[in-house]
């Protein structure tokens, strides 16, 4: 049996202009570099353990769950990219929280290969949580992506609410959701799921 549901998020705010103004990445201690989470980002970090895996037990959404697996791209190694640390850094707080070691032994676009992130991830059980770049999460119908991956590798023909555009540059708000109760075959049902964690967040779906 495979998963029964895959969450996919993008990874937290990166270095750039925000509210009119800018910010610098900083590392886990304080210092900076640009391949890291800006302090906005640092701060969705924190917030998305709680999204995840809430103190209560209560989601603040019913199509989030408490992941069995996470994975993020290697923070180490770029294979065609540049190497990030955002993807990591983004779940490092909710993969302490559940006692979790994530999985980063694949480069950026080491996702659609036969030993692929997306063939790993299919392997599992139960729920998992992808943390990736939103280039290569979405780029629309039929393009190259993770999602697109995932479809194609369960034989999934494309939902009638799937984003037409790719992931927005200036969207770091969405969960996408596939469900699968079975565990095995094709999809059931995809969802987009506001995060709303931080001011500015945004409940409208991508497009």
């Amino acid at each position: 049996m495979g998963p029964t549901k895959i969450m996919i998020i993008r990874h937290a705010e990166k270095p750039g202009t925000y509210g009119g103004s800018e910010y610098g990445g900083i590392n886990l201690l304080g210092a900076s570099d640009n391949e890291s989470l800006i302090t906005l980002g640092w701060e969705r970090a924190g917030g998305i353990a709680s999204l995840f895996n809430p103190t209560n037990g209560q989601f603040q959404n019913a199509e989030l769950a408490v992941p069995n697996f996470i994975y993020a791209s290697s923070p180490a190694t770029a294979g065609g990219k540049e190497p990030s640390q955002r993807p990591y850094q983004t779940i490092s707080a909710l993969a302490a929280r559940l006692n979790l070691t994530p999985n980063t032994s694949f480069d950026k676009d080491h996702y659609k290969h036969s030993d692929g992130m997306v063939a790993s991830v299919l392997a599992q059980s139960g729920t998992v949580l992808i943390s990736w770049q939103h280039e290569d999460i979405w780029q629309g119908p039929g393009q190259d992506s993770v999602l697109n991956e995932l479809l194609k590798k369960t034989g999934t023909a494309n939902f009638s609410n799937l984003p037409t555009q790719p992931w927005p540059g200036s969207r770091y708000d969405m969960v996408f959701v596939l469900d699968r109760p079975s565990g095995a075959g094709v999809f059931t049902a995809f969802t987009q799921v506001p995060q709303m964690l931080l001011a500015g967040d945004s409940i409208a779906p991508f497009k």
